[in-house]
Protein backbone atom coordinates (compact mmCIF):
# COMPACT_ATOMS: atom_id res chain seq x y z
CA UNK A 1 0.00 0.00 0.00
CA UNK A 2 1.87 3.42 -0.83
CA UNK A 3 2.51 6.35 1.71
CA UNK A 4 -0.38 8.95 1.62
CA UNK A 5 0.49 10.79 4.32
CA UNK A 6 3.87 12.07 5.66
CA UNK A 7 3.67 13.22 9.19
CA UNK A 8 7.22 15.79 9.18
CA UNK A 9 8.30 17.66 13.03
CA UNK A 10 8.90 21.06 12.09
CA UNK A 11 11.00 22.43 14.95
CA UNK A 12 12.04 25.96 15.80
CA UNK A 13 15.31 26.06 13.60
CA UNK A 14 15.66 25.73 9.96
CA UNK A 15 16.87 22.14 9.34
CA UNK A 16 17.39 20.09 6.04
CA UNK A 17 14.07 17.30 7.26
CA UNK A 18 11.64 19.75 5.87
CA UNK A 19 12.63 20.11 2.63
CA UNK A 20 13.44 16.24 2.76
CA UNK A 21 9.97 15.47 3.62
CA UNK A 22 8.48 17.68 0.55
CA UNK A 23 10.96 15.90 -1.34
CA UNK A 24 9.60 12.68 0.06
CA UNK A 25 6.15 13.48 -0.11
CA UNK A 26 6.02 14.31 -3.94
CA UNK A 27 7.50 11.18 -5.05
CA UNK A 28 5.09 9.10 -3.26
CA UNK A 29 1.82 11.49 -4.27
CA UNK A 30 1.23 11.73 -0.53
CA UNK A 31 0.06 14.88 1.66
CA UNK A 32 2.39 16.31 3.63
CA UNK A 33 1.87 17.33 7.49
CA UNK A 34 3.38 19.69 9.21
CA UNK A 35 3.40 19.45 12.92
CA UNK A 36 4.87 22.25 15.31
CA UNK A 37 5.02 21.28 19.21
CA UNK A 38 4.34 23.61 22.03
CA UNK A 39 5.78 22.39 25.20
CA UNK A 40 3.58 22.47 28.31
CA UNK A 41 4.10 25.46 30.25
CA UNK A 42 4.43 23.51 33.80
CA UNK A 43 7.52 21.64 32.92
CA UNK A 44 10.97 21.99 33.84
CA UNK A 45 12.66 22.34 37.43
CA UNK A 46 11.21 25.17 39.27
CA UNK A 47 8.73 26.76 37.44
CA UNK A 48 5.74 26.10 39.65
CA UNK A 49 7.72 29.33 41.55
CA UNK A 50 7.76 31.29 38.69
CA UNK A 51 5.57 34.62 38.90
CA UNK A 52 2.56 34.78 36.83
CA UNK A 53 4.47 37.33 34.51
CA UNK A 54 6.96 35.02 33.96
CA UNK A 55 4.63 32.18 32.86
CA UNK A 56 2.75 34.87 30.26
CA UNK A 57 6.61 35.59 28.93
CA UNK A 58 7.03 31.93 28.35
CA UNK A 59 3.71 31.56 26.61
CA UNK A 60 4.44 34.52 24.32
CA UNK A 61 7.73 33.27 23.55
CA UNK A 62 6.08 29.72 22.52
CA UNK A 63 3.74 31.66 20.58
CA UNK A 64 6.44 33.56 18.78
CA UNK A 65 8.43 29.94 18.32
CA UNK A 66 5.21 28.18 16.74
CA UNK A 67 4.05 30.99 14.58
CA UNK A 68 7.81 31.11 13.13
CA UNK A 69 7.63 27.39 12.56
CA UNK A 70 4.22 28.12 10.90
CA UNK A 71 5.64 30.52 8.47
CA UNK A 72 8.90 28.10 7.38
CA UNK A 73 6.64 25.44 6.96
CA UNK A 74 4.46 27.22 4.13
CA UNK A 75 7.38 29.28 3.32
CA UNK A 76 9.09 26.04 2.28
CA UNK A 77 6.17 24.19 0.65
CA UNK A 78 5.31 27.13 -1.37
CA UNK A 79 8.87 27.65 -2.36
CA UNK A 80 8.71 23.65 -3.54
CA UNK A 81 5.45 24.17 -5.48
CA UNK A 82 3.60 21.79 -2.79
CA UNK A 83 1.35 24.53 -1.02
CA UNK A 84 -1.85 22.21 -2.26
CA UNK A 85 -0.88 18.72 -0.89
CA UNK A 86 0.13 20.12 2.64
CA UNK A 87 -1.72 20.76 5.74
CA UNK A 88 -0.20 22.54 9.20
CA UNK A 89 -0.88 21.76 12.75
CA UNK A 90 0.55 22.87 15.90
CA UNK A 91 -0.03 21.01 19.72
CA UNK A 92 1.02 21.47 23.31
CA UNK A 93 2.62 18.48 25.16
CA UNK A 94 5.63 16.39 25.68
CA UNK A 95 7.49 16.23 22.01
CA UNK A 96 7.46 12.30 21.44
CA UNK A 97 4.00 11.36 22.85
CA UNK A 98 2.80 14.54 20.67
CA UNK A 99 4.76 13.03 17.35
CA UNK A 100 3.68 9.17 18.31
CA UNK A 101 0.05 10.18 18.57
CA UNK A 102 -0.41 12.25 15.28
CA UNK A 103 1.57 9.56 13.63
CA UNK A 104 -0.27 7.01 14.24
CA UNK A 105 -2.84 8.69 11.71
CA UNK A 106 -0.08 8.94 8.92
CA UNK A 107 2.25 6.67 6.71
CA UNK A 108 5.12 7.48 7.83
CA UNK A 109 6.99 10.66 10.03
CA UNK A 110 10.14 12.53 9.13
CA UNK A 111 12.58 13.55 12.03
CA UNK A 112 16.03 15.74 11.64
CA UNK A 113 18.49 13.46 12.75
CA UNK A 114 20.28 15.03 16.65
CA UNK A 115 23.39 16.71 16.50
CA UNK A 116 25.83 13.64 17.48
CA UNK A 117 28.05 16.20 19.23
CA UNK A 118 24.81 16.23 21.58
CA UNK A 119 24.42 14.29 24.78
CA UNK A 120 23.76 11.24 24.61
CA UNK A 121 20.24 11.81 25.88
CA UNK A 122 19.78 14.03 23.33
CA UNK A 123 19.92 11.72 20.55
CA UNK A 124 17.03 9.66 21.79
CA UNK A 125 14.25 11.37 19.90
CA UNK A 126 14.07 8.96 16.72
CA UNK A 127 14.35 5.43 18.55
CA UNK A 128 11.71 6.35 20.84
CA UNK A 129 9.51 7.78 18.09
CA UNK A 130 9.82 4.55 16.30
CA UNK A 131 9.43 2.52 19.64
CA UNK A 132 6.41 4.26 20.67
CA UNK A 133 4.44 5.61 17.53
CA UNK A 134 3.86 2.33 15.66
CA UNK A 135 4.90 4.16 12.40
CA UNK A 136 8.28 3.65 10.02
CA UNK A 137 10.18 6.83 11.36
CA UNK A 138 12.36 8.51 8.55
CA UNK A 139 15.64 10.29 10.04
CA UNK A 140 16.80 12.59 7.61
CA UNK A 141 21.19 13.78 8.51
CA UNK A 142 22.06 16.64 9.83
CA UNK A 143 24.93 16.97 6.93
CA UNK A 144 22.19 18.88 4.74
CA UNK A 145 20.10 16.14 3.05
CA UNK A 146 16.90 17.42 1.38
CA UNK A 147 16.18 14.67 -1.13
CA UNK A 148 14.80 10.90 -0.79
CA UNK A 149 15.27 9.51 -3.76
CA UNK A 150 14.98 6.12 -2.94
CA UNK A 151 16.43 5.04 -5.72
CA UNK A 152 19.30 2.17 -4.68
CA UNK A 153 17.88 1.61 -1.31
CA UNK A 154 19.74 -0.85 1.53
CA UNK A 155 18.39 -3.59 3.78
CA UNK A 156 20.63 -4.30 6.91
CA UNK A 157 18.94 -8.00 7.19
CA UNK A 158 19.57 -9.69 10.50
CA UNK A 159 16.64 -11.53 10.11
CA UNK A 160 14.72 -9.82 13.35
CA UNK A 161 11.25 -8.81 14.18
CA UNK A 162 12.15 -5.60 14.37
CA UNK A 163 13.94 -5.89 10.68
CA UNK A 164 10.93 -7.83 9.50
CA UNK A 165 8.75 -5.38 10.38
CA UNK A 166 10.78 -2.04 8.88
CA UNK A 167 10.88 -3.97 5.52
CA UNK A 168 7.19 -4.56 5.76
CA UNK A 169 6.54 -0.42 6.18
CA UNK A 170 9.21 0.00 3.73
CA UNK A 171 7.93 -2.41 0.77
CA UNK A 172 6.27 0.86 -1.40
CA UNK A 173 9.42 2.12 -1.28
CA UNK A 174 11.22 -0.90 -2.11
CA UNK A 175 8.65 -2.17 -5.29
CA UNK A 176 9.48 1.83 -7.06
CA UNK A 177 13.01 1.47 -5.88
CA UNK A 178 16.13 1.35 -9.10
CA UNK A 179 18.26 -0.96 -6.94
CA UNK A 180 17.68 -3.02 -3.71
CA UNK A 181 21.00 -4.57 -1.86
CA UNK A 182 20.32 -6.52 0.71
CA UNK A 183 23.09 -6.63 3.47
CA UNK A 184 23.86 -8.85 5.98
CA UNK A 185 26.34 -8.47 8.01
CA UNK A 186 27.07 -12.00 9.92
CA UNK A 187 29.27 -15.03 9.64
CA UNK A 188 27.53 -17.24 7.12
CA UNK A 189 26.16 -20.22 8.71
CA UNK A 190 27.06 -23.49 7.37
CA UNK A 191 25.83 -23.60 3.84
CA UNK A 192 22.85 -20.77 4.43
CA UNK A 193 23.50 -17.48 2.75
CA UNK A 194 22.04 -14.86 5.41
CA UNK A 195 19.47 -12.48 3.60
CA UNK A 196 18.50 -15.17 0.83
CA UNK A 197 15.11 -15.90 2.36
CA UNK A 198 14.29 -12.64 2.57
CA UNK A 199 15.28 -11.68 -1.22
CA UNK A 200 12.74 -14.75 -2.25
CA UNK A 201 10.06 -13.02 -0.29
CA UNK A 202 10.59 -9.92 -1.79
CA UNK A 203 10.82 -11.17 -4.75
CA UNK A 204 7.58 -12.33 -4.56
CA UNK A 205 6.24 -8.86 -4.28
CA UNK A 206 8.42 -7.80 -6.98
CA UNK A 207 11.56 -6.46 -5.90
CA UNK A 208 14.74 -7.68 -7.24
CA UNK A 209 17.32 -7.60 -4.20
CA UNK A 210 20.79 -8.23 -4.26
CA UNK A 211 22.39 -10.01 -1.35
CA UNK A 212 25.50 -9.39 -0.31
CA UNK A 213 27.22 -10.73 2.96
CA UNK A 214 29.97 -9.22 5.20
CA UNK A 215 31.88 -10.37 8.01
CA UNK A 216 32.24 -8.18 11.07
CA UNK A 217 31.68 -8.69 14.80
CA UNK A 218 29.18 -6.75 16.31
CA UNK A 219 31.11 -3.58 17.37
CA UNK A 220 32.08 -3.29 13.56
CA UNK A 221 28.32 -3.71 12.12
CA UNK A 222 27.39 -0.11 11.95
CA UNK A 223 31.18 0.95 9.92
CA UNK A 224 30.87 -2.11 8.04
CA UNK A 225 26.98 -0.80 6.71
CA UNK A 226 27.79 2.79 6.11
CA UNK A 227 31.25 1.57 4.11
CA UNK A 228 29.17 -0.64 1.86
CA UNK A 229 26.30 2.50 1.49
CA UNK A 230 28.89 4.70 0.79
CA UNK A 231 31.18 2.19 -1.75
CA UNK A 232 27.80 0.97 -3.50
CA UNK A 233 26.16 4.65 -3.66
CA UNK A 234 22.44 4.00 -1.35
CA UNK A 235 20.64 6.49 -0.32
CA UNK A 236 18.07 5.25 1.87
CA UNK A 237 19.03 2.66 4.88
CA UNK A 238 16.28 0.59 5.93
CA UNK A 239 16.91 -0.80 9.00
CA UNK A 240 15.31 -2.52 12.53
CA UNK A 241 15.16 0.06 15.69
CA UNK A 242 16.57 -2.46 18.90
CA UNK A 243 15.11 -1.51 22.08
CA UNK A 244 12.75 -1.48 24.71
CA UNK A 245 11.39 0.87 27.79
CA UNK A 246 12.13 0.48 30.92
CA UNK A 247 11.82 1.98 34.38
CA UNK A 248 10.57 4.92 31.82
CA UNK A 249 13.99 4.49 29.83
CA UNK A 250 14.53 4.06 26.30
CA UNK A 251 17.02 1.28 26.22
CA UNK A 252 18.59 1.04 22.73
CA UNK A 253 20.41 -1.36 21.13
CA UNK A 254 24.20 -0.33 19.95
CA UNK A 255 23.74 -0.45 16.26
CA UNK A 256 20.82 2.18 16.26
CA UNK A 257 22.76 4.23 18.39
CA UNK A 258 25.87 4.19 16.53
CA UNK A 259 24.19 4.71 12.64
CA UNK A 260 22.02 7.23 13.98
CA UNK A 261 24.96 8.99 15.32
CA UNK A 262 27.33 8.42 11.85
CA UNK A 263 24.73 8.26 9.49
CA UNK A 264 25.51 9.80 5.83
CA UNK A 265 21.74 9.20 3.91
CA UNK A 266 17.96 8.85 5.20
CA UNK A 267 17.37 5.92 7.52
CA UNK A 268 13.96 4.06 7.93
CA UNK A 269 13.54 2.58 10.96
CA UNK A 270 10.68 0.32 12.54
CA UNK A 271 10.35 -1.71 15.52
Amino acid sequence: MPYRDVLVHVGSDETPALAAAIDFARRQEARLIGLAIRPAVWTGYGLHTLPASAIEALERANDEEIAGAKRRFEQTVERFGYTGHSEWRSSRGEMVTVLAVHGRYADAIVVDQSDPHWEPSLLALAPELTLTSGRPVLVIPCTGVTAVPCEHIVVAWNASREVARAVADAMPLLQGARKVSVLAVTPPKRDQVPGMDIARHLASHGVRADVVVREAPDPDVPAEILNFIADRGGDLLVMGCYGHARFQEMIFGGVTRSLLRSMTVPVLMSH
